[in-house]
């Protein structure tokens, strides 16, 4: 049975404080961008809001094959919006197919490249919190994730004023310096080589 985030978070002060609690943690309530399944990892996960007047948003994640085997991102799932499409391969970017990840590889969803469509919003995105979907592997099997809402203009959801956003929304000290490094991606990229902790989870419920 898979357990949800936010059910872990829910139940987390009856539970035993200590080891017992992180055993029973999944890794990405702890690192707020940074969610395992299986030998797959997905990395800084974030949507581009709808414009104005608009219902359909972009996801875009960095989405990491540690293992041996090949795997595909062949489903999307969000309550938020009617239904996901992914858009995987970069030479026809127009097309519905899975996005592929090789073995021992990092493939890179973002502007200018591979991407899931989320169409027809239900509600008002809110830039700076969270958007809970689920991704569906072929073979690693689902996780669920949050990814930061950021807004409908934005190249990517970590430059600096994006994150800013992003973690003044979850209560954090953006007093301190930003690392640097991004990853280019057709002249955009991610944010890669550190974790953000997110100590109070802040979601958009379905509702």
């Amino acid at each position: 049975m898979m357990i949800k985030r936010r059910d872990l978070l829910a139940t987390g002060g009856s539970l035993l404080a200590g080891a017992a609690f992180g055993a029973l943690l999944p890794r990405g309530s702890a690192q707020a961008h940074e969610y395992d399944v299986g030998k797959l990892k997905v990395e800084h996960p974030w949507t581009r809001a709808p414009a104005d007047g608009e219902k359909n948003a972009t996801f875009y994640a960095f989405l990491h094959n540690n293992g041996d085997t090949p795997d595909k991102l062949i489903g999307v799932k969000c309550e938020k919006f009617e239904k996901a499409v992914i858009h995987g391969d970069p030479k026809n970017l127009s097309a519905e197919t899975p996005i592929v990840l090789p073995p021992k590889s990092k493939v890179t969803a973002a502007p200018g490249g591979v991407y899931v469509e989320l169409i027809g919003a239900k509600k008002h995105l809110e830039v700076g919190w969270g958007l809970e979907m689920t991704l569906v592997f072929e073979k690693a099997g689902e996780v669920v994730i949050d990814a930061a809402i950021d807004a409908p203009d934005a190249k990517h959801a970590h430059d600096a004023e994006a994150m800013e956003r992003y973690e003044k929304a979850h209560n954090k000290d953006t007093s301190g310096p930003k690392e640097s490094g991004h990853e280019g991606h057709q002249g955009h990229g991610g944010h890669g080589g550190h974790e953000h902790h997110q100590p109070e989870k802040k979601t958009e419920s379905a509702n």
